[in-house]
């Protein structure tokens, strides 16, 4: 089988985000509750499941030592820090996880690379651009066509199949793949039609 298309997430598959998603949701509950979060918590909670989005893992942790936030107030908070006030933040300490000569491998006329990043289109661009990689990946699919509330969605996929369709790339689900390091993900890629590809967040890939 040749693959036609690649959908990536973005965390743990491109970008190393081991330092920068969990300092900046321990500093978000800390900034609510008034203390650190004992060493595991994190942990627990991502075994538990449905925290895929860390905003949402940020406020249940919140609720959970009895304070109650609205989400839109546990994200501005999780954004001041892991943005920045000009892409500043615990953003710049994420590395790559892919080399440029492995995506120069992957990267060919017959197939296309998309993102399908359950963050939001600005980090995404953003991201894109400090690595060089906005060549590789014409289409992206963030976390604005995502339904913030579910853990499997397989909609994001579907949408970036429909787009390539319009787009005059047609590609038989069968031949595409998700990569993926969320159990999530590799449920909604089943829903969707194409293949799982689930990884470890290895580093120098």
């Amino acid at each position: 089988m040749e693959l036609q298309a690649l959908f990536f997430e973005i965390d743990g598959v491109l970008v190393d985000v081991s330092r920068s998603y969990r300092r900046a949701v321990e500093e978000t509950v800390a900034h609510f509750t008034g203390r650190p979060i004992e060493p595991g918590t994190l942990q627990r909670y991502k075994i538990l499941g449905g925290f895929a989005d860390d905003w949402r893992l940020t406020q249940a942790i919140v609720a959970d030592a009895g304070i109650q936030v609205s989400a839109g107030r546990v994200a501005e908070e999780f954004q001041r820090r892991y943005r920045g006030e000009n892409w500043d933040g615990i953003i710049l300490d994420e590395a790559s996880l892919v080399q440029v000569r492995t995506l120069d491998r992957l990267h060919r006329s017959d197939r296309v690379m998309v993102v399908v990043s359950s963050r939001p289109e600005a980090e995404v661009q953003w991201i894109l651009d400090r690595f060089g990689w906005r060549r590789y990946f014409p289409l992206v699919v963030t976390r604005e066509l995502r339904d913030a509330q579910s853990g499997v969605d397989p909609y994001p996929l579907l949408r970036a199949l429909a787009i390539l369709d319009a787009a005059g790339r047609p590609i038989d689900p069968a031949c595409a793949a998700f990569v993926s390091t969320s159990p999530a993900d590799m449920t909604a890629a089943g829903q969707a039609g194409v293949w799982a590809f689930g990884v470890s967040a290895a580093r120098g890939a």
